[in-house]
């Protein structure tokens, strides 16, 4: 491990729970990006702004910072190596516009990138110009679940997704764009999708690649309710399903039924526990190694790129008034 003097340092817009709220720095699981940065041997906090003066001061005392300025303008004049964005989700666009002015070494803003999606692939590409590599922050990617199925899809395992639901709590925006990039991380760039129509919480978006199509239902659950979050992809020959709580991935293929033997049923293949891995800690590597290697810095903007635009074309789908009703 090297020296704190070598280390990059980082400063944090945003001080609530997914900046540094979830946990503490002696707490056993890594679930904040203080804590993701507080154990990556190549970085170091330097410090934290907040809209709310006395939050920031808290989580500096919290997380052994230096006191840094209260005033926006001069925080984000400080000479920081790194900066992560974790403010309120409508703060995004122009948290991003404002750090990428700084022309830091790397960034990462947390999901969505800006709340306009049009925004935010503005954003990231002015971050490809600028040379500045952006991480979103959708920690799912760094699960070795998420890797053993885009290995069964890459080898044709589990064949062209045919259909999908998913839920959520939350707004497409802030929740269903999760799933969206793990859609985009599995089966790739050049889908085109268009509206299907909306009865109520429930959308319809089809999405054409090719000879492929599938349509996927989106259910918007009130927040106010409970916490859900789930997705559902069914497949030529098997299903990838994210459920439960603690969050569960399966990844299902084809078997006889013990029962009707001359069924081909589901059948769970392989089995992830998504809470038991140290994801955030592996975004801080990747970002390490984005700002070491220029290529890998370009792939990794290059990735942002095409993930956010599928996505927003997705939500533009799912921001388009209609209704099933009247239909033959």
């Amino acid at each position: 491990m090297g020296a704190l003097s070598d280390r990059l340092v980082v400063g944090i817009l945003g001080a609530g729970r997914m900046a540094q709220g979830y946990d503490d720095p002696h707490s056993p699981h890594v679930l904040s990006l203080a804590h993701a940065v507080h154990v990556s041997p190549g970085f170091r906090l330097g410090g934290f702004f907040d809209r709310r003066p006395e939050r920031a001061e808290l989580a500096e005392r919290r997380w052994g910072c230096p006191p840094s300025p209260r005033a926006r303008a001069e925080w984000l004049g400080r000479p920081w190596d790194v900066v992560l964005i974790a403010t309120p989700d409508a703060e995004h666009g122009a948290d991003l516009h404002d750090v990428l002015a700084r022309k830091p070494r790397g960034i990462v803003v947390e999901k969505p990138v800006a709340t306009d999606g049009a925004e935010g692939l503005r954003l990231l590409e002015d971050a490809e110009r600028l040379g500045v590599p952006v991480l979103v922050d959708f920690p799912r990617r760094w699960h070795s679940g998420v890797a053993a199925v885009a290995r069964d899809i890459a080898a044709g395992r589990l064949g062209t997704p045919i259909a999908a639901t998913l839920t959520y709590s939350g707004g497409a925006a802030h929740s269903a764009i999760h799933m969206l990039d793990l859609f985009h991380t599995w089966w790739g760039a050049g889908w085109t999708p268009t509206p299907g129509g909306r009865a109520g919480d429930v959308a319809l978006v089809t999405l054409r690649r090719g000879r492929d199509a599938l349509t996927a239902s989106f259910v918007d659950v009130a927040a106010d309710r409970y916490y859900v979050w789930e997705m559902h992809v069914w497949c030529e020959r098997g299903k990838v399903e994210l459920s439960h709580s603690p969050e569960i991935l399966e990844l299902n293929g084809l078997g006889g039924h013990p029962l009707y033997t001359s069924f081909q049923v589901l059948t769970q293949r392989e089995r992830f526990q998504m809470e038991r891995e140290p994801v955030l800690p592996r975004l801080m590597e990747t970002l390490a190694g984005a700002i070491a290697d220029p290529d890998a810095a370009r792939a990794l903007l290059r990735r942002e790129i095409e993930s956010q635009t599928f996505s927003a074309e997705v939500l533009q789908c799912l921001e388009t008034p209609g209704s099933f009703e009247g239909r033959a």
